[in-house]
C-alpha cells in the first residue's frame, strides 16, 4: 500500500512538472530523486511516462534545438546544453546534424554582429580602439556557441567602427 502512494504521489508530481515545459529522461528522473522517490520507484514513473509519449528524448532534443537557434545559439552551446540535460550522445550528434548547417551559422553570425553593430553606434565609448571591439565581439559569439572557424570567416571584412 505504501508503495502505491509513492507511485501516485510520485506520477503526480512528474505531470505537474511536464506542464511547464517538455523535460529529458534524465530530468525527470532527476526531479523525481531530488523529490526523495526511491531510484525504483523514480525509473516505473519514468517509463510510464515514456509509454505514454509525455517523455520523449528525441522530440525533446527537437525542441530544444529549434528554441536554442531562434535565441540565436551556436551548435557548441546547443550540444552542451543538450548533453548537461541528460541527452544521448549519439542522439545529440544526430539531431544537431540534421538541424545546423555552416551556411545558416555564418548568416546568423553575421545578423547578430550588424546588430550589435548598430547598438554599439549609440554606446560607443570615444578612442575605442577596433582591436578592442573586435575582441569583444568574438567573445560574444563564443559565449553564444558559434565555431570559431565561423566566427573568423564572419569577422574578415568587419568593420565594426561603420
Amino acid at each position: 500500500m505504501e508503495e502505491e502512494e509513492a507511485l501516485k504521489k510520485a506520477r503526480n508530481m512528474i505531470l505537474r512538472l511536464l506542464t511547464f515545459r517538455a523535460r529529458s529522461r534524465r530530468e525527470a528522473f532527476d526531479y523525481l530523486k531530488r523529490k526523495g522517490f526511491s531510484e525504483k520507484i523514480c525509473s516505473s514513473i519514468v517509463k510510464e511516462m515514456e509509454d505514454y509519449g509525455y517523455i520523449n528524448d528525441e522530440q525533446f532534443a527537437e525542441d530544444f534545438i529549434a528554441g536554442r537557434k531562434a535565441r540565436g545559439h551556436g551548435i557548441k552551446k546547443v550540444r552542451y546544453e543538450l548533453y548537461m540535460k541528460g541527452i544521448d550522445e549519439g542522439l545529440i550528434d544526430q539531431k544537431v546534424a540534421a538541424s545546423f548547417d555552416p551556411d545558416e551559422d555564418l548568416a546568423r553570425i553575421k545578423e547578430i554582429l550588424e546588430q550589435r553593430r548598430t547598438r554599439a553606434a549609440r554606446l560607443e565609448e570615444p578612442g575605442e580602439e577596433k582591436e578592442r571591439r573586435l575582441r569583444r565581439e568574438v567573445a560574444f559569439l563564443k559565449r553564444r556557441g558559434f565555431q570559431d572557424n565561423l566566427i573568423m570567416k564572419a569577422l574578415k571584412g568587419f568593420d565594426p567602427a561603420e
